[in-house]
């Protein structure tokens, strides 16, 4: 069963979220911070990192560097609008693993949170 780290404020979206993960068997934690989200990696050594690009506290540059040293090995997954592409662009560069519009990541979640 693999740890999840959501690093999001969308209180919307955490809730589909959430639903989606709780609808698996599956538990989410978040954090609210890239300082807080580093002593959840130490904590619970998350397998996958679910990072909202559009929220301005998890820039896709700090974030990926700040949680590949505290989560080396979590797979960074980043979602943003589909017209974002300043934002997605840079998640990619950054070295996220997966980057996906807003849409295709709510429809691939349950995919997501098993993998």
């Amino acid at each position: 069963m693999p740890r999840i780290l959501g690093l999001m404020h969308d209180l919307f979206f955490r809730s589909k979220v959430d639903a989606v993960s709780h609808a698996v068997g599956l538990e989410v934690v978040y954090a609210s911070s890239l300082t807080e989200a580093s002593a959840r990696c130490v904590e619970k050594a998350p397998e996958i990192i679910f990072v909202d690009l559009a929220d301005p506290i998890f820039p896709a540059v700090e974030t990926a560097g700040a949680m590949r040293v505290a989560a080396p090995a979590a797979r960074l997954i980043g979602f943003a609008s589909h017209v974002d592409l300043k934002a997605l662009g840079a998640a990619r560069e950054a070295g996220f693993e997966m980057t996906l519009s807003r849409s295709e990541f709510t429809q691939r979640l349950p995919e997501l949170l098993k993998s």
